[in-house]
């Protein structure tokens, strides 16, 4: 299997069409913005190829033309839960089910668009088909809101651009994420949901129920409340 360049993004939107309805189609979203002549200008050497799945009988077509092909970083974007991910609309798919299907990418980083995925039980599920050569799993342990997936493009922007993911930069991010639309994002290493860690890793679970206040717009607030004083003063 050939090697690919090393900063390159693997992009799967699962049953495309019905997030594309729900106007969560990021995927292709990203896609067209990385394709964007001022960013190839920057990005002049990485390589970007999106999958966009339908039903469950194409999934082997759709998948075709990057099969034989690495990709440093995959990013998903599904509905999901904490058993699974719908891969295709007429196929839910359990998490290590899934990590099967990436494991011949041979991926670094996973980035998961996707509600609930990012739960170390979820993760640690995910990791095992692909624990040889992924490093690390970014998602959301709640409900994941299109607003709240910012921090996860700002990171893949700078693995793109640099070739790694800067850990301050990473947790900076996230948390002015949480600060600014309440989306919670986890990173997760191997070590950190394998074997022995199972006690841990569920404290954060808990940690993130207690932070959980759903989906808000803080730039929002901010725009009505100064028009609100405006209007008054």
């Amino acid at each position: 299997m050939p090697t690919r360049p090393g900063n390159d993004l693997l992009i799967i939107e699962c049953d495309s069409a019905n997030l594309a309805a729900d106007r969560l189609n990021l995927g292709k979203a990203l896609a067209d913005l990385l394709k964007h002549d001022a960013v190839k200008l920057v990005l002049r050497d990485t390589t970007v190829r999106l999958v966009q799945t339908s039903t469950a009988r194409r999934l082997l077509e759709q998948f075709r033309e990057v099969a034989e092909e690495h990709f440093r970083a995959i990013l998903v974007v599904a509905h999901s839960n904490p058993a699974g991910l719908q891969l295709a609309s007429d196929k839910f798919c359990a998490w290590r089910t899934f990590g099967n299907w990436l494991q011949p990418f041979e991926p670094e980083f996973v980035f998961l668009v996707a509600c609930e995925a990012g739960g170390s039980e979820t993760v640690r599920e995910l990791f095992e088909p692909v624990k040889k050569t992924l490093r690390d799993v970014y998602a959301s342990p709640a409900e994941l809101y299109g607003i709240q997936a910012a921090a996860l493009a700002v990171i893949i922007g700078e693995l793109l651009l640099t070739g790694d993911i800067d850990d301050e930069h990473s947790v900076a991010a996230r948390l002015v994420n949480y600060i600014g639309t309440g989306g919670q994002i986890y990173r997760w290493s191997y070590e950190e949901t394998g074997p022995g860690a199972e006690i841990p890793a569920k404290s954060w679970d808990d940690l993130a129920k207690v932070f959980d206040f759903g989906e808000w717009n803080l730039q929002q607030h901010i725009d009505e409340w100064i028009q609100g004083a405006r209007r008054n003063s």
